[in-house]
């Protein structure tokens, strides 16, 4: 009966293990994190971290357009960059560009990096707002789809110039000075 009994026990513990695992709860040992925390932001005002290649199409194109924010422009929209005629298709082509909206930094990882003092003394108690905005331009002839967007984005804090690039749709970020 004792070895009956042990058997219950252990296939009732790896069922609610297995359980545990597929319903996501994650079973760990009491008093271990179940999540690592968000990494912190990459960079400083000293050592800015400079985007990937890809991005500096769409950081300069905003950058042209002085950084305009969802109380100029609207929340989270396309915006037109740019309209012509391909050569080749005679098809009239649009570039366009998501605006994003405004970011709330929910977890506050940008709030407390310009708080901590490493975007420099100015930046010390910001309590504003952040701005996102897309940094790839695509090129969409009349009748295509609206594109998916990719997970590259730029977060501005509209009250200081301070920005922020992420290319993993905000698991990390890098500060990459004030535009």
């Amino acid at each position: 009966m004792g070895k009956l009994a042990d058997r219950v026990k252990g296939a009732v513990a790896l069922t609610l293990t297995a359980t545990g695992l597929v319903l996501g709860l994650g079973i760990a040992a009491p008093g271990a994190a179940s999540a690592a925390p968000p990494p912190p932001v990459a960079g400083s005002s000293s050592n800015p971290q400079n985007p990937p290649g890809y991005m500096w199409q769409g950081i300069t194109f905003w950058g042209q357009l002085d950084w305009p924010n969802f109380r100029n422009i609207g929340d989270r929209e396309w915006f037109e960059a740019a309209s012509f005629v391909d050569p080749r298709t005679h098809q009239q082509v649009h570039d366009i560009v998501f605006t994003g909206g405004r970011f709330y930094d929910r977890d506050g990882r940008l709030t407390a990096f310009l708080n901590s003092g490493q975007a420099g003394s100015s930046s010390r108690g910001y309590t504003g707002t952040f701005q996102e905005y897309n940094t790839t331009i695509y090129h969409q002839q009349v009748n295509d789809a609206i594109p998916r967007r990719d997970a590259a984005r730029i977060i501005r804090a509209i009250g200081t110039g301070d920005v922020f690039w992420t290319d993993d749709h905000y698991t990390s970020f890098h500060y990459m000075g004030r535009r």
